[in-house]
């Protein structure tokens, strides 16, 4: 492959449109500002990791537990920790850092794709094109909002934006050594999702096989990609196996259940409207002339796509707002509007220049220009709309503003503060909110909605609806765990809490006593729970 030499203007241009978008990028992942409750899973398992040399939920206890489906962003969070930093900023500079990287392997890939179709004597479009997909990402309340958040989303769209720009380069390198699987694999160690990618390249390389070469037989390319995935996936995979006793993580079986398709087609009918995914379409159905490979980048972009949307679909979704599953395919989509873009106009300045026999004049592409400048600016104000929504407090639907997320956390850092605080370390408790409140007390703790206990996880059927909460302890389960603290989901209140007398007595009579504390820093101020009064309650 040859590549064009291009003006240095051009390239100076670009470099500060990369730049400007990813200051874009960082104001408005500032914007949410927030770290989720799941987060603190992660981040107590990594401080397990360092502190006890355990990578459970609760240490000393046996199986352990495989509570986290994210293995390398778990380990990231146990370096940061074990160098002294803290793991919530930390969580969020990374996850910054992370999708500014996105950015310019998509910036990167442009570049390549433009260098291959000048090569085949495809259209020329100019460098400033490469920072329209950067510039959509930046833009995009769902890729700015999961930036932050402290989960592992952006290092899992990075590893598979590596992985698929990585992969349309090697179809053209008959050496290549199958990074692009390696990538794979290291997403599928931060994500489970991963496989399923894995699985969509190897499809699409085998189709292609079977259209050009017209065989099954696997090439060396398709062996090296297997290769490289299995080199890095299977050792790991053989350790969880060992170490946890499950060939799935524990999150799994805690969520397994009936499919949720009516939840499900609700998530993905809001993705494709709120992140205005749906402009893709008609920009692919228009023909892609003079552009080498683009059957096979829609082809691969629908193996991506179709089996990650059907997926997410069928569990539901998730109860948190702005599609965090979606979010790995925002840079193929952002990429495919660029291009689509691209082809749109060259199909449009040439047919003005059939019809008039002149090019297009300087006036002409100045009005384009600002024709194309209205319209960011116009999806710019629509997604700063959303944005100012999804920061306001609420529920609609099961889905949980990113306003309420951050609220929750405020209170429960709150409590879990108070904990630390107010018991000695020996203390037990059982919550629902099995993230920020376990952080921070550091307290053994049964988790109510079972992510973190495997009996509960294996034993108990689902009952609930709501997706990723199936299943939660049965009561009887709860009182031969014999927690100190009973919790549930924190329950605070403006004024001096008063149990309702049925409530009270039943709880006395399984040797529980109503507590309640005004807590430092709590809004309401009010925290009520149980606390344990007997060293074994009596039996219900």
């Amino acid at each position: 492959m040859t590549t064009s030499p291009r003006p240095t203007a051009q390239r100076v241009a670009l470099a500060c449109a990369l730049a400007a978008a990813a200051a874009l990028l960082i104001a408005h992942a500032a914007w949410f500002d927030f770290v989720n409750d799941d987060a603190f899973i992660s981040f107590r398992y990594a401080e397990n990791l360092v502190r006890h040399g355990e990578l459970t939920w609760n240490p000393g206890e046996t199986p352990w537990v495989e509570g986290y489906t994210n293995f390398l962003w778990t380990l990231l969070l146990a370096a940061v920790i074990a160098l002294g930093g803290d793991p919530v900023p930390w969580s969020k500079g990374l996850g910054v850092a992370l999708s500014c990287a996105t950015l310019a392997l998509t910036a990167h890939h442009t570049l390549r794709w433009h260098a291959r179709q000048l090569a085949q004597d495809g259209p020329q479009h100019p460098l400033p094109w490469a920072a329209l997909a950067p510039l959509l990402l930046a833009l995009s309340p769902a890729f700015a909002a999961w930036t932050e958040g402290g989960l592992e989303s952006a290092l899992f769209t990075t590893l598979t934006t590596a992985a698929w720009t990585r992969y349309l380069r090697e179809l053209d390198s008959p050496s290549s050594l199958g990074l692009s699987g390696a990538a794979l694999a290291l997403a599928a160690m931060t994500r489970p999702e991963g496989a399923l990618f894995f699985a969509a390249l190897l499809a699409h390389r085998a189709l292609l096989l079977l259209l050009r070469e017209r065989t099954w037989r696997p090439n060396r390319h398709l062996l090296t990609l297997v290769a490289a995935f299995a080199l890095l996936f299977l050792p790991w995979f053989a350790w969880r196996y060992t170490t946890y006793g499950w060939p799935f993580p524990n999150t799994y079986y805690a969520k397994a259940g009936e499919p949720l398709w009516e939840a499900g087609w609700r998530y993905t009918a809001s993705f494709l409207t709120e992140s205005h995914a749906w402009i893709v379409l008609p920009l692919l159905i228009l023909p892609w002339r003079r552009a080498p490979g683009a059957h096979t980048l829609h082809a691969l972009a629908a193996l991506l796509t179709l089996p990650l949307a059907l997926h997410v679909t069928r569990v539901g979704g998730d109860f948190m707002a702005l599609h965090r599953f979606y979010m790995p395919l925002l840079p193929l989509l952002a990429f495919l509007a660029q291009e689509g873009a691209a082809h749109a106009w060259d199909a449009a300045r040439d047919a003005w220049e059939r019809h008039t026999q002149h090019p297009l004049s300087t006036p002409q592409r100045l009005r384009a220009a600002a024709l194309a400048a209205l319209l960011l600016a116009a999806l710019a104000a629509s997604n700063a709309r959303l944005t100012q929504r999804s920061l306001e407090v609420g529920s609609a639907d099961g889905v949980d503003s990113i306003g309420w997320l951050k609220m929750f956390v405020e209170q429960t850092t709150a409590v879990g503060l108070y904990l630390q605080r107010a018991y000695p370390p020996d203390t037990s408790l059982a919550t629902t909110a099995a993230g920020v409140i376990p952080y921070y007390s550091r307290m053994k703790t049964l988790d109510l909605l079972t992510l973190n206990d495997a009996w509960t996880a294996h034993h108990v059927p689902p009952r609930g609806r709501r997706p990723g909460h199936a299943k939660s302890a049965p009561e009887d389960y709860v009182l031969r765990w014999q927690p100190t603290l009973l919790i549930w989901h924190p329950r605070l209140h403006d004024k001096l809490p008063r149990p309702a007398p049925h409530e009270e007595r039943y709880w006395r009579d399984r040797g529980y006593r109503f507590r309640y504390a005004q807590v430092p820093h709590l809004t309401p101020p009010f925290w009520s729970y149980y606390e344990r009064t007997t060293a074994t309650p009596p039996a219900p």
